[in-house]
């Protein structure tokens, strides 16, 4: 018996100390798992110091220039990176890395200057920094956080943030043009570049210094994207809606033996949605994550190597993975962004923004995921919902595109990025930058490691 009780004891101290161990890591992971993963209905609260209309830049609490806050209703941690004051918004942060391989920099874009940010700090790291033309194709290099590219003419530029010059790496046969100004023109290598001459999409090999054989036109009558999957294994062009049946996806498969861009694209998806991200999973898929917005208004995670030109909507939303419910009654619209490499390349981040959403409206009807930053894992179908953008857009013409949040993403998936104007107008599209920490681990409210427990003894 004595041999029982003393075994006992013991257990029930093991027990005692793994619980202090889990209640120290919890305290100290700061708000590890604060994202809500829910469907349900949750609105901002309506009064108090976060009312949905009062909490404004300039009033009280509200965080100023590198400041933040934690999220009423979701947990998590927000902080403000730009303070422009009144005037619009010019931040070209849709789809593409605004924020680079590791969310140490990100751009920010005046009405007359372009700049490097701390993305803690909001301080700038460099002003008057080049962006070449069109200036919105500017793109981070994907796995050195010191470098980002831009187009100048008929050079492709390489730009290195601590020492401030530009480095032309190859000069082409003709002047590049804009790749659609909306996702990643580089693969996760770095070393993989679509560039544009002549209203066609090249693919451009810098280790070999090689551009391989046929070209793609981008859908839309040259009016839609080019992009590149991460892994480098497809270009993808999309345009906006066309009647049915449609045809605005479209994937090119890379062959790097032999250095050829398939001439035969698949028709992917058909289901509409031109917004969206590509994202190279850890299963070996390239999936785009956009909206079906002509039969069900939800997110789907659609295989670009599956051809579903011969197929029903039916068809192909059972050959593809719903993956967000938003649904016509939301307005739904929206940003993502993807293509993260590394640890967390099966997340995607999402934008959810209710068209028009006019000034001073109320929560009166709100729906689950209105007005949301969300992370959706493309694989499990896992949604963290990790706060409210706040921002309101009465509409989508002129400068009112400035009110949308446009969400992006570094290129790890460790920062993300959007805009907002919490409500408030002092002048058309206006809007300041803000952005969260992300990590799988839990939520994404901040990306210190937790502090190490003190005192712990395991006997």
């Amino acid at each position: 018996m004595l041999g029982q009780r003393t075994t006992r004891r013991l257990q029930a101290g093991w027990i005692v100390r793994l619980f202090v161990v889990l209640a120290l890591l919890e305290a100290g992971s700061s708000n590890l798992n604060a994202a809500i993963t829910d469907n349900g209905t949750h609105p901002p609260p309506t009064t108090g110091a976060y009312g949905y209309g009062s909490f404004i830049p300039g009033s009280p609490g509200f965080p100023a220039l590198g400041g933040t806050y934690v999220d009423p209703v979701f947990g998590e941690t927000v902080r403000r990176i730009t303070d422009i004051g009144s005037k619009q918004n010019n931040e070209d942060i849709y789809g593409h890395h605004w924020a680079n391989a590791n969310g140490s920099y990100v751009f920010s874009r005046t009405t007359n200057d372009t700049r490097i940010l701390n993305p803690t700090t909001g301080a700038v790291v460099r002003s008057g920094v080049p962006c070449g033309s069109p200036c919105f194709e500017a793109s981070w290099h994907p796995t050195n956080p010191d470098r980002y590219f831009y187009l100048n003419g008929s050079a492709l530029v390489e730009y290195s943030v601590s020492t401030g010059t530009s480095t032309t790496i190859h000069t082409f046969a003709g002047t590049l043009q804009s790749m659609g100004g909306s996702l990643n023109w580089i693969d996760g290598t770095g070393d993989l570049f679509v560039v544009m001459i002549g209203g066609r999409a090249n693919l451009w090999k810098r280790s070999l210094n090689l551009i391989y054989t046929n070209t793609v036109a981008p859908l839309g009558g040259g009016g839609g994207w080019v992009s590149i999957s991460p892994d480098g294994n497809y270009l993808i062009t999309a345009a906006g809606p066309r009647s049915e049946p449609h045809i605005e996806h479209f994937s090119y498969a890379i062959n790097h033996s032999t250095h050829v861009v398939s001439p035969t694209p698949v028709n992917f998806w058909g289901l509409c949605g031109d917004h969206g991200a590509i994202s190279s999973a850890s299963n070996g898929k390239t999936y785009f994550i956009t909206y079906d917005c002509n039969y069900s208004g939800n997110i789907w995670r659609a295989d670009v190597s599956i051809d579903t030109s011969n197929m029903t909507a039916a068809q192909q939303q059972a050959a593809n993975l719903q993956l967000v419910p938003i649904g016509f009654t939301n307005g739904p619209d929206g940003h993502m962004s993807g293509g993260v490499i590394g640890a967390m390349k099966d997340w995607v981040f999402i934008d959810h923004e209710k068209i028009p959403d006019s000034f001073g409206n109320s929560v009166t009807g709100w729906l689950p995921y209105r007005s949301e930053i969300i992370a959706v894992n493309i694989l499990t179908g896992e949604v963290r919902r990790l706060a409210h953008h706040r921002s309101r857009v009465p509409g989508s013409s002129g400068a009112q595109y400035y009110d949308q949040p446009r969400i992006s993403c570094s290129w790890d998936g460790s920062l993300i990025i959007w805009t907002s104007n919490y409500n408030s107008a002092p002048v058309t599209g206006y809007s300041d930058m803000y952005g969260m920490g992300f990590h799988p681990g839990g939520g994404g409210g901040d990306t210190t490691p937790p502090a190490s427990p003190v005192n712990l003894r395991i006997e």
